[in-house]
């Protein structure tokens, strides 16, 4: 069952609040003392996003280097191939120019 984020937010939002009223009891803490441990638990998890968010950025372009290297590998390899389709081509169209002159060469000593 795909539960929607915002109930999900709001569930995550309520068990902190319920583990925060949970220590401050069981510890006997201060809300002010709490303010700054739950600040200093935010500036971690904020340094926690921040590599998440590296990550993902290093995952996606990770991903497409891969893709242009792919794409890249396709460019050479078509290179390739039209280097071979226009030797080819060049090959036989020499050929057929040396026996174009060659029946030129024997039509001229037959039209003398």
């Amino acid at each position: 069952m795909n539960v929607p984020i915002e109930v999900r937010i709001e569930c995550a939002r309520g068990e902190i609040l319920n583990a925060v009223e949970k220590i401050t009891r069981e510890q006997g803490i201060p809300a002010a003392v709490i303010d700054g441990v739950i600040s200093s638990v935010l500036e971690e998890i904020r340094g926690q996003e921040k590599m998440e968010l590296v990550n993902a950025f290093n995952k996606l372009r990770a991903e497409k280097d891969e893709e242009i290297n792919a794409l890249n590998e396709e460019l050479q390899k078509a290179k390739a191939a039209a280097k071979k389709v226009l030797k080819q081509d060049t090959q036989e169209t020499t050929k057929e120019d040396r026996e174009g002159d060659a029946d030129d060469g024997d039509r001229d000593e037959t039209d003398h």
